[in-house]
C-alpha cells in the first residue's frame, strides 16, 4: 500500500508561591520558627492537595451516579469554548449508543491562552478527564510525561486498526524512551512542509517554472524581472515569522544545536555558526538590500503577508491541498511548491498534534476505543470535526458546507480547530477544499510521500536537566536576533554579534552535552 493510500485522508502552570518570613529574639529561636513554619506550611499544602484530589473523586462519583451504570470519557481539547458543545456532544452520545460502544462522550474546550495551564492543572489536582489534546506546544506533551501524567500506551494501542493509518516515524518521533505517550495525526503527506507560495496571475503571466524552484537563491533573476518590468515595490513578501526553510534537510536537536551524519556517527554542530545557514540569511541580506523585501519586514506582524497582486512570493507552511485553501476569497489564487530536497519528519513534527490517555484515567480501554473509533469512523469524525448535520453544516456533492452568518444567514454555534481531532484523511473535506481521491490533490500528496525522510534523532529525548538555564539562554538570544537575521534585516557585524552572544550564552555546553548523549543513545 502506497502512503498517499495508507496516509490519506490534516503558558504556563498554576504556581502557588508562599511567603513567609519568621521573626524571633535569637538565632535559635529563628530556626525553631523556621521550622515550625515550614512544617506547618507543609502540612497545609498536603491537606490543599489532598483536598483536591477528594473534591476531583467527588466529580467522578457524582458523573457516574448522573450517567447510570454508562461510563462517561472526559475529553480536553485546545480551542474557543462554543456554545453548541453541548448539543452537539449530546448528538454524538446518541450515536455511540446507536454504535453500542458503552459509553458516553464529555468533550471540554479550553481557550487557546488558556489550555496548557487547564491541562497542567487538571493533571497535578486529580480533575476527572480521560483523553486530552497534546502537543510539543501545548502541555507541552514532553512536561506532562515527566510528571507521570500521561499513560504509557505502548501495549493498549496494540493491534488497533488506526495504528496502520499513521506513519511509523510519527510513532517512532512521539515516542520517549520507546514508549508512546500520545498517539499522532495521520494526514496526507504526514507532515506540514515548508513552501514557496506564488500569486498565480504572476506565475501564469511569466512562465515561471515555480515547482523546479526550491532555494532562495534561485529567486534572484524572477524577483529583478518583476521588480523591473512591472515596478513592483517589494515582490518578495516577508514578515517576521518567515520560515526560513534551509534548501538541505536540517536535523535539529535542541534551539541552535542540530546534528549530522559523518561517517556513520552523528554529530552535534551550532546550526548558526554553520556555512548553510550563514549563506541563507547572507543571500536574504542580499535581496534586502537590492530592495526585494521591505525594509519593514522584521516588524511586519506574522501571518499578514499573503500573496497578493502587488507581491509575488511568500512562504508558508502547509500540507498537500494548502493552497487550495490559500486561495479561498478574498485571497488572490496560489500555487506553491516544498522548499528544500526533502520534507522531515521530525520529532517536533510527530508531537506537533496528538491524543494522550490521562495516566489516572479509570477507563483507560474504553479511551483507547474512542481514539480507535475517532480515526477509523468518518461520522464520528464529522460530528466532531463539525458539529451537527443539519444545523451546523451539510453535505454538498460529497463535501461539507459549513454554516456561517455571512454567507447563508445561520449562525454556526459549533467552529471548532478540526486538526484537533488528528485524522483529517478520514474527515470529509470543506466544500472548495480539495480532498482524497481528487487529481490533482492525490499528485500533490505523492509529492509529499517522495520528499519524506526520516530524522536521524528520530525518538531521541533529549534530557535537559544539566543544559536548562544554557537552553533557556539560548533560546532568548535566538528570539533577539533570528527575526533580523532571517529577514535581511542586518549587517554582517550583527551576525558576528549573534554568535558571540550564542558563546555566552553557553551554546559549546549544550553542544558538548547533546554529543554525550547521542553517543550513549540506542536507537
Amino acid at each position: 500500500m502506497n502512503l498517499v493510500k495508507k496516509f490519506a485522508y490534516t503558558s504556563m502552570a498554576l504556581l502557588l508561591a508562599l511567603g513567609i518570613t519568621a521573626c524571633g529574639n535569637n538565632e535559635n529561636g529563628k530556626e525553631e520558627k523556621k521550622a515550625e513554619t515550614e512544617q506547618t506550611t507543609e502540612t497545609e499544602e498536603k491537606k490543599e492537595d489532598t483536598d483536591k484530589k477528594e473534591e476531583g473523586k467527588d466529580k467522578k462519583e457524582e458523573k457516574k451516579a448522573d450517567n447510570g451504570d454508562i461510563p462517561t470519557l472526559t475529553y480536553l481539547n485546545i480551542g474557543t469554548p462554543q456554545a453548541g458543545t453541548e448539543e452537539t456532544v449530546a448528538k454524538i452520545n446518541e450515536y455511540l449508543d446507536e454504535q453500542e460502544a458503552g459509553y458516553h462522550l464529555n468533550l471540554v474546550f479550553y481557550d487557546w491562552g488558556d489550555y496548557e495551564q487547564r491541562l497542567q492543572l487538571a493533571s497535578s489536582t486529580g480533575e476527572d478527564w480521560d483523553l486530552a489534546f497534546t502537543a510539543s506546544w501545548a502541555g507541552p506533551y514532553k512536561t506532562l510525561v515527566a510528571k507521570n501524567a500521561l499513560m504509557d500506551l505502548t501495549d493498549l494501542m496494540e493491534g488497533k486498526e488506526f495504528v496502520d493509518l499513521i506513519n511509523p516515524d510519527m510513532i517512532k518521533g512521539a515516542s520517549i524512551d520507546g514508549k508512546v505517550y500520545g498517539i499522532p495525526a495521520a494526514y496526507p503527506g504526514v507532515v506540514a512542509a515548508n513552501q514557496f507560495v506564488w500569486t498565480k496571475s504572476w506565475v501564469d503571466k511569466y512562465d515561471i517554472d515555480y515547482k523546479n524552484i526550491q532555494d532562495i537563491k534561485d529567486l534572484e533573476p524572477i524577483l529583478k524581472d518583476i521588480k523591473e518590468k512591472e515596478g513592483m515595490e517589494y515582490p518578495f513578501g516577508v514578515s517576521k515569522d518567515f520560515l526560513f526553510a534551509m534548501p538541505k534537510p536540517v536535523y535539529q536537536v535542541t534551539d541552535g544545536v542540530a546534528v549530522r551524519e559523518e561517517g556513520g556517527k552523528l554529530t552535534a554542530y551550532n546550526l548558526f555558526a554553520d556555512d548553510l545557514y550563514k549563506e541563507q540569511i547572507m543571500q536574504m541580506k542580499d535581496y534586502m538590500d537590492k530592495g526585494y523585501i521591505s525594509p519593514s519586514a522584521p516588524q511586519v506582524e506574522a501571518g499578514t503577508v499573503m500573496p497578493e497582486e502587488e507581491v509575488l512570493i511568500t512562504e508558508g507552511e502547509g500540507e498537500p491541498g494548502s493552497a487550495a485553501i490559500w486561495s479561498v476569497a478574498p485571497r488572490n489564487e496560489v500555487v506553491s511548491n516544498i522548499i528544500g530536497e526533502n520534507v522531515v519528519i521530525s520529532n517536533d513534527k510527530a508531537t506537533g498534534k496528538m491524543i494522550s490517555i490521562n495516566s489516572q484515567s479509570e477507563n483507560p480501554e474504553l479511551a483507547m476505543d474512542f481514539t480507535n473509533r475517532m480515526f477509523t469512523d468518518q461520522k464520528l469524525q464529522d460530528m466532531l470535526s463539525y458539529g451537527i448535520e443539519g444545523k451546523n453544516f451539510e453535505y454538498v456533492d460529497g463535501k461539507v458546507q459549513k454554516h456561517n452568518k455571512d454567507g447563508d444567514g445561520i449562525d454556526n454555534d459549533y467552529d471548532v480547530p478540526s486538526f484537533t481531532f488528528l485524522c483529517a484523511f478520514n474527515r470529509t473535506p470543506l466544500a472548495g477544499a480539495p480532498g482524497v481521491g481528487d487529481e490533482e490533490f492525490d499528485k500533490e500528496a505523492k509529492e509529499f510521500e517522495d520528499k519524506l525522510v526520516a530524522s536521524p534523532v528520530l525518538g531521541f529525548t533529549l534530557d535537559e536537566s544539566n543544559i536548562e538555564t544554557e537552553i533557556a539562554n539560548i533560546q532568548q538570544t535566538q528570539e533577539e536576533y533570528t527575526v533580523n537575521l532571517k529577514t535581511g534585516a542586518f549587517d554582517e557585524s550583527y551576525y558576528d554579534e549573534f554568535l558571540e552572544k550564542l558563546n555566552t550564552a553557553g551554546i559549546e555546553k549544550v553542544i558538548e552535552e547533546v554529543q554525550k548523549q547521542l553517543d550513549n543513545w540506542e536507537k
